[in-house]
């Protein structure tokens, strides 16, 4: 109980240091820089994927800042809204996943839940999320794929048309479409009249400093800790209390420079707290959803009615990619990532330790969820990230969900194929991963020449999508 009012606690601080990020008006200084900075539209490509992933203690911090800093540009450029809303979507939730964010305090939760249901002892929810990071594949491969596309132009499929509509007409968007911009009702309108780069730099950069500190400190100081070294450490440490204490420091640090470079008054200063806290309003009603939800699963016993009724008849080689299938399926139906690790994460450890009784099979399991549960989720209209960003790029919903989801399934092909090699061998994944980028690397070449063809583009007009070049004049 006191691990979940810690983590609601981290989330709503998320919530005012983010809507200090914006309110300062410290995108707008970034969306200043980075027109002066960047001169080709390769760059700006690349510059959009690297900022998303900058961004990442937090999903909508990548869709709020990413979108605001580069959609200007992305229209200078001749970038479809569509790509912008794709490099939005698909560096939120897994470079969150991945990176200290909200995310990991909530999974690590959930992975407790998984470990104590399972009866498995000897290992800490962190040293289990952990060792389940090289089983997250979708969001390993959605980072690196979304690099390669940014950087060789290689789109396929409906990206493909967007691409080619912004580059030979310069419309950002179908003439037909309706984009979802609106800004002001999601976070409310920035202050303009001094926009510094330090009003986005330091609330981050103090987050993770309190962040890794606190990881360390607790770690540490912990009584319990029985060895040296740093995995020891993260082993004892407590990394919701080290979480929720960089939030802290983000929020103060906003309310800091609001105060005294004189951007805010007292009051608006007050009400920027409570926009934070309202920012952050769904989120909490989500954790605690989900937190039901995974109390009355673990009250029916789901978990062991699975893996007694349904497991023995289950080839263990194949629980990977059931697992990951039954993710998306819930992800896709639910639009939300959080509540599907809820239902799934503690169901898949304990499904995963009676089918083997391996500790190591069954963490790895952590990953599958959330690969599938990143995956549905983008793959789902209802989906809160993918309607952000829809909004913060100005792109119409319906296109972006569905010049997003080739690129989804394409990736999503991908792992399911490495589950399936590591449910029957068990080889590392670490030997899985480099395949899995160079299968992406080889697809995303097919795939591009095979659309190529079927919508009869000139391959000397679209060497500008692969080759560096100035801006287009309108």
């Amino acid at each position: 109980m006191a691990d979940n009012v810690i983590l609601l606690l981290f989330t709503l601080f998320m919530g005012v240091g983010i809507s200090f990020i914006w309110k300062l008006g410290g995108s707008f200084a970034l969306a200043e820089a980075a027109k002066r900075r960047f001169k080709k539209r390769r760059s700006v490509c690349l510059g959009t994927w690297g900022l998303g992933m900058a961004c990442s203690v937090n999903d909508c911090l990548v869709a709020a800042v990413d979108g605001n800093v580069f959609r200007d540009i992305c229209k200078d450029y001749r970038i479809s809204s569509e790509k912008l809303s794709y490099v939005l979507d698909s560096t939120a939730a897994p470079a969150a996943a991945l990176f200290i964010s909200d995310w990991i305090a909530y999974q690590i939760s959930m992975i407790e839940q998984g470990l104590e249901q399972a009866g498995i002892t000897g290992i800490s929810p962190v040293s289990a999320y952990i060792k389940g990071l090289p089983f997250n594949m979708y969001s390993i491969f959605t980072l690196i794929f979304v690099g390669m596309l940014m950087y060789t132009g290689r789109d396929y499929g409906p990206m493909l048309k967007a691409e080619v509509r912004a580059l030979k007409t310069g419309q950002y968007t179908k003439p037909d479409a309706n984009p979802m911009l609106d800004v002001g009702n999601e976070l409310g309108e920035p202050k303009r009249t001094k926009p510094m780069i330090r009003s986005f730099v330091l609330p981050i950069a103090v987050a993770f400093t309190i962040i890794i500190s606190g990881i360390i400190y607790t770690g540490y100081t912990n009584p319990a800790r029985t060895a040296t070294g740093i995995m020891a450490i993260l082993d004892a440490c407590d990394a919701q209390m080290a979480l929720y204490w960089g939030s802290f420091g983000m929020a103060v640090t906003g309310i800091v420079i609001a105060l005294t470079s004189h951007i805010m008054t007292f009051e608006e200063t007050m009400n920027t707290i409570v926009d934070g806290f309202k920012l952050m309003a769904l989120t909490g009603a989500i954790l605690v959803m989900a937190w039901s939800l995974g109390s009355v699963t673990k009250s029916m016993g789901l978990g062991a009615f699975v893996a007694q009724y349904v497991g023995a008849s289950i080839p263990t080689g194949l629980l990977p990619l059931l697992v990951l299938g039954c993710s998306i399926l819930v992800a896709f139906a639910t639009g939300t990532s959080w509540g599907t690790m809820a239902i799934m994460t503690p169901l898949a450890i304990q499904l995963g330790y009676t089918l083997t009784g391996d500790v190591e099979f069954s963490v790895g399991m952590c990953g599958a969820v959330l690969s599938g549960a990143i995956l549905g989720d983008h793959a789902s209209p209802v989906s809160d990230t993918t309607v952000m960003a829809s909004i913060f790029s100005g792109a119409d919903h319906i296109d972006h969900v569905g010049t997003q989801l080739p690129y989804a399934l394409t990736v999503g092909g991908v792992i399911a194929v490495l589950y399936l090699i590591f449910g029957f061998t068990e080889i590392s994944p670490f030997v899985l991963l480099p395949i899995g980028v160079v299968m992406l690397f080889f697809l995303q070449i097919i795939l591009h020449k095979i659309y190529m063809k079927r919508y009869n583009i000139d391959p000397n007009y679209t060497k500008f999508m692969t080759e560096d070049h100035v801006k287009q004049d309108a």
